[in-house]
């Protein structure tokens, strides 16, 4: 008898000690698990979002630019004129339509629109050649967000989530987006490529998470439209 109680003590405290290994790795597991499900979630907003901003500026005249003013970005969102670029850009800056995702300059993030000519599969033109205060723009990117880096304004597409210079061109070089033509389409078209880049900061705060997922972590997201605004005109054959 004194031996079935003594063994029947061994493993009850044997019990306790494996539950005491095995919840700690749960529970990590578990929180690996959902902070994996918000990265998925904020990719899949920004990915939506670039799906829609791209499907309005695809619809629409990138040369058409109201006399940009005071207060934007966000007053673009605001009244009944057509800013190309701002307008598009309204998508991931305005609460209305997006409420998930946070694009904030002082996070370095950015969203970044380029339109492109192309003819007998070339790239032959891209746009915007020149930003919103006239200086020339040699990247044809348009970028909402700037930061000060040296006493220079450098896009944030260039940055990293420490304001650091990581990127010297844009993600989608002409020559990247001449590799995605297929051979049997039509060789004269038009695009409208719009990206967002922005930092996603852990929301468990589970410090070991880190060794996986940076934390914050430099996200891009894009989508490229047909653009008939874009396409190059034929020209007229004199009779």
């Amino acid at each position: 008898m004194r031996v079935r109680i003594k063994l029947k003590g061994l493993a009850k405290g044997q019990s306790f000690v494996e539950t005491a290994l095995v919840v700690p790795v749960l529970v990590l597991l578990m929180a690996g698990v959902v902070e994996i499900a918000f990265l998925y979630f904020s990719y899949m907003s920004a990915l939506d979002l670039t799906r829609e901003a791209a499907r309005f500026a695809s619809a629409r005249d990138y040369r058409m630019e109201d006399a940009p003013g005071t207060g934007l970005p966000f007053t673009a969102c605001l009244d009944t004129s057509l800013h190309y670029w701002y307008d598009t850009s309204c998508f991931f800056i305005d609460p209305e339509i997006n409420s998930s995702l946070e694009i904030s300059p002082t996070d370095y993030a950015d969203v970044a629109i380029s339109v492109f000519t192309v003819n007998k599969n070339h790239v032959t033109n891209r746009w915007p050649t020149e930003n919103p205060d006239g200086s020339p723009n040699p990247d044809g990117v348009f970028s909402l967000y700037q930061t000060n880096v040296g006493g220079v304004l450098v896009p944030n597409w260039k940055l990293d989530c420490a304001g650091n210079i990581v990127r010297t061109e844009p993600y989608m070089t002409n020559a990247k987006m001449e590799a995605l033509f297929q051979p049997n389409a039509p060789t004269e078209k038009g695009f409208v490529l719009v990206e967002v880049y922005f930092c996603y900061h852990h929301k468990i705060g589970m410090p070991f998470l880190t060794w996986v997922i940076p934390n914050p972590m430099r996200m891009h997201a894009y989508t490229i439209m047909p653009s008939s605004e874009a396409i190059p005109t034929p020209t007229p054959i004199a009779p």
